[in-house]
């Protein structure tokens, strides 16, 4: 109990400013009623510490070298980031929920829970500072979704922070501290299962198309990235995953789709990126991702921020004859998604076309050139 005491129950001195909430308080804020750790004893230790700056980018990444940043990242594990420990929660509390999506059952995104475990490398400069920013993200962001946590732990480690986080239905109680998740995003009874609901590789039918989904509408950016870590680059700021409205809205139409049968395959976009999640599905099928719609939207130049930068997001696979259907369900809500491409059976070659023109534009520039060409 004293490290827990230590961690969790104690004062927080961060650049020299008090915090005003222990970490404890800040997560009983957002956990239901038997996991929380009351301490009736007035908090007597102080953290002291200092926060982090983001360090500055190093260099742009080549977008000539993402076979290579491809396979620095296929296998890695992350570290936290320090500087970028609030949006490392966040992304963690993202993707917990995106891999329930996936499982079988019937529920919807009111209806879960996540149990959380901190285990935590205290030694470093910044360290605890990062651990109070992880805890006060990771609460800001649930409570922003309209969930809670059903319990949390704190345990020291000297083999690399993390978050743990898992999902699992809520209780089912008529207390008046549930009363405020009564409503559209609740179901009558919940069920989530232990096995998928859909595929997590691509299906063999190059007739389908894979469709991909950011779940927020943050700028894609390196900072605090896997990719940003294997190769030793600041990176710059992380993406600022705080819009909760719209990943409810994402969430919900897609969570449709797993139960009504109409995705062939899907996949969490977490740590590592876009491409790492695309290469991962791609068991036995090629697929040429097709990022130019992307670009456009989203008004990004640069391919290797889209693929790499950790926007929490789902790839999903459908047929063909779906694709009129699925842009329906997602223009009613407001949804973007971008299509990448077919899978090509019989070959894992992954390719990336990138282009922030428009074919209007491109068309224009060829007249163009063709013009100033003629005497």
């Amino acid at each position: 109990m004293a490290e827990k005491t230590a961690a969790l129950h104690a004062i927080y001195v961060i650049d020299g400013i008090p915090q005003e909430y222990t970490p404890a308080q800040l997560l009983d804020a957002v956990t239901e009623p038997e996991g929380r750790h009351p301490f009736a004893a007035p908090a007597e230790e102080r953290v002291v510490d200092e926060s982090l700056d983001p360090a500055l980018r190093d260099g742009d990444p080549d977008p000539d070298r993402l076979e290579a940043y491809l396979a620095a990242v296929v296998d890695a594990d992350k570290r936290v980031p320090a500087a970028a420990a609030d949006a490392y929660a966040r992304l963690r509390v993202a993707a917990a929920l995106l891999d329930a999506l996936w499982r079988s059952g019937h529920f919807r995104l009111g209806d879960l829970r996540l149990d959380a475990a901190w285990r935590w490398d205290e030694r470093p400069v910044g360290a605890r500072a990062a651990f109070y920013d992880s805890v006060r993200a990771a609460a800001d962001y649930v409570d922003a979704l309209g969930l809670k946590f059903s319990g949390y732990r704190y345990a020291r480690t000297t083999a690399g922070s993390e978050l743990v986080l898992r999902p699992r239905i809520a209780r089912d109680t008529d207390e008046e501290d549930y009363a405020f998740v009564r409503g559209p995003f609740r179901s009558e009874h919940p069920v989530l299962g232990a096995r998928r609901a859909c595929a997590g590789t691509f299906a063999p039918d190059p007739q389908s198309w894979v469709v991909y989904i950011p779940f927020d509408t943050a700028d894609f950016r390196l900072g605090g990235s896997l990719l940003s870590q294997e190769l030793g680059l600041g990176g710059g700021p992380a993406p600022q995953v705080t819009d909760a409205d719209y990943f409810q809205d994402c969430y919900e139409v897609v969570r449709e789709l797993v139960e009504d049968g109409i995705l062939l395959s899907g996949a969490t976009v977490g740590e590592g990126g876009l491409l790492r999640t695309v290469r991962r599905m791609a068991d036995g099928c090629g697929l040429t991702l097709d990022l130019s719609d992307v670009m456009r939207a989203c008004q990004e130049q640069d391919p290797v921020r889209i693929l790499f930068s950790e926007v929490p997001g789902a790839v999903i696979q459908i047929h063909d004859s779906d694709f009129d259907y699925l842009d329906a369900e997602l223009l009613l809500q407001d949804v973007a998604f971008f299509p990448l491409g077919h899978p090509v059976p019989g070959t894992d070659e992954l390719r990336v076309r990138a282009c922030a023109k428009s074919g209007i534009q491109t068309i224009l520039e060829s007249l163009m050139r063709n013009a100033e060409g003629e005497d």
